[in-house]
């Protein structure tokens, strides 16, 4: 759904009273044919996903999950206007899936604790999520974790803008409760609707509701992510859902509010949530790809002999570099002479390893052959 449909679309929803004052709510409604066809396709594409996420080995496939955490809790972040060290979190998620890691680093109490919740959420997707567990996350991802935890009792809170965040909220604070319980009710309730549209239904009644004065998104793309792990029924969750929404922050929030303001059919929200962890999943199964190839390449020439300088700059060209390289960034990426950089380059080349590139001179360049 193209931006111009939901531009037009706002010029006729201005005026309407917030979703959560209309007769009906929280019995939202969509047009299940309409969302077939994308529905169809994002399902297809978690098969792809799952399909080579089993080519991988355990190494791999830990890694790569560990990548994929780390991000999504950056983008997270970022979402909500913070920016934890990719290292720190790095090393507080390897610390609670229990995986190896060599670095050593004291990792702030809150990147920790932001760390349990990620983790808590990938590792007991099955368990029912009752009012108890959001509080503590909520208690995680507090600054001051040892303050009460509780719902909002103020309609604005001092932290958001009352001109755009406070939009989503209930503003009579004495509903929260209610709306939490019901919510969790048809959270844990069996229903024939597909998970992935479930998912994209909780995202928005939490986010609606907004029963806390801050760290509601986060929370809401928790217990999305809980259902989409659910959706997969494996711990093995490769896709960043917030990463993609984070590309796409705009549209994100000009969505919501033109959901917000319409009726009880949330079908172009739902099209645009389809659409977006499509994309999400499109980018995994071409970082999958990409490191299926590399593990490829490093099996075909296990057993060429090679220094830690060719080793260092073919993985450099596999992650990146533009795809090539001259000697001169070779000399200076290893603190070698030029000499030394031609040497290793034309043995790379000798070994079918290294392709010289059309150009010269200066400027000649190499690439991975």
């Amino acid at each position: 759904m193209s931006i111009f449909f939901f531009i037009f679309a706002a010029c006729f929803t201005g005026n309407m009273s917030h979703i959560l004052q209309q007769k009906g709510w929280p019995y939202l409604t969509w047009d299940s044919k309409e969302l077939s066809c994308l529905l169809g396709e994002v399902r297809h594409r978690q098969g792809r996903l799952a399909g080579k996420t089993d080519l991988l080995g355990n190494d791999l496939k830990n890694e790569t999950l560990l990548n994929t955490l780390v991000t999504d809790i950056v983008k997270s972040a970022e979402l909500e206007g913070e920016y934890p060290d990719a290292d720190m979190v790095r090393i507080a998620v390897a610390s609670r899936l229990k995986l190896n890691m060599k670095e050593r680093m004291t990792v702030e109490p809150s990147i920790d604790r932001i760390a349990q919740v990620t983790t808590d959420i990938l590792l007991n997707y099955r368990q029912p999520v009752t009012e108890q567990r959001i509080f503590n996350w909520k208690k995680l991802l507090n600054v001051a974790p040892d303050h009460h935890v509780g719902y909002r009792d103020i309609a604005w809170p001092e932290s958001f803008s009352r001109t755009h965040d406070s939009q989503f909220y209930v503003q009579d604070t004495t509903l929260i409760p209610n709306e939490m319980k019901r919510f969790i009710q048809w959270f844990n309730t069996t229903h024939p609707t597909d998970p992935v549209i479930k998912a994209g239904v909780t995202h928005l009644r939490f986010t609606f509701i907004h029963p806390f004065e801050d760290n509601n998104g986060r929370i809401a793309r928790n217990l999305t992510d809980l259902l989409l792990t659910r959706a997969d029924n494996s711990s093995q969750r490769l896709f960043s859902l917030s990463s993609q929404i984070c590309k796409q922050k705009d549209m994100y929030y000009h969505v919501l509010q033109l959901t917000r303001k319409g009726s009880l059919d949330i079908t172009d929200w739902l099209r645009w949530f389809l659409s977006c962890f499509g994309a999400s999943l499109i980018e995994a199964e071409n970082q999958l790809t990409h490191i299926l190839e590399k593990s490829k390449f490093w099996e075909k020439y296990r057993l060429i002999r090679l220094n830690e300088r060719q080793v260092k700059m073919i993985n450099m060209l596999w992650d990146g570099m533009d795809g090539k390289i001259t000697s001169s960034m070779w000399a200076n990426m290893n603190i070698c002479s030029p000499d030394t950089a031609l040497r290793d380059i034309q043995d790379l080349i000798n070994k079918k390893i290294l392709y010289k590139k059309d150009s010269g001179g200066r400027s000649t360049a190499y690439a991975l052959n």
